[in-house]
């Protein structure tokens, strides 16, 4: 099984803005990631979308639930940060597609 982390910046944050957008309350306009230094946090997701956020990357990339809860609680959640905990901490490996044929079958 391949564990390389093999995406791009723009893809990852492609990966996350799916991800948000999917969750974003309807009815309100969603704003996108633009780059790795935005932030995730409680100013920009609600706790719930927190969840859902770190639920899909740990489904994604093999990553425990558990793991992401210590990366979340050292806080400063920046799309860089989290690229690099996922980097540093996944078993499995997918691509664009997997992302949006998953994303398709949560709708």
């Amino acid at each position: 099984m391949n564990t390389k982390f093999t995406f791009t910046d723009e893809e990852f944050i492609f990966v996350i803005n799916l991800i948000l957008k999917l969750d974003a309350p309807l009815g309100e306009e969603y704003i996108p990631i633009q780059s790795l230094e935005d932030r995730v946090d409680m100013g920009r997701l609600d706790s719930l979308g927190m969840i859902v956020l770190f639920v899909w990357l740990s489904h994604l990339f093999g990553i425990s639930e558990d793991q992401f809860q210590t990366c979340i609680r050292q806080g400063n959640l920046t799309i860089q940060r989290i690229k690099e905990f996922v980097i540093a901490n996944c078993t499995k490996n997918c691509t664009l597609d997997d992302v949006k044929e998953y994303a398709e079958r949560c709708i």
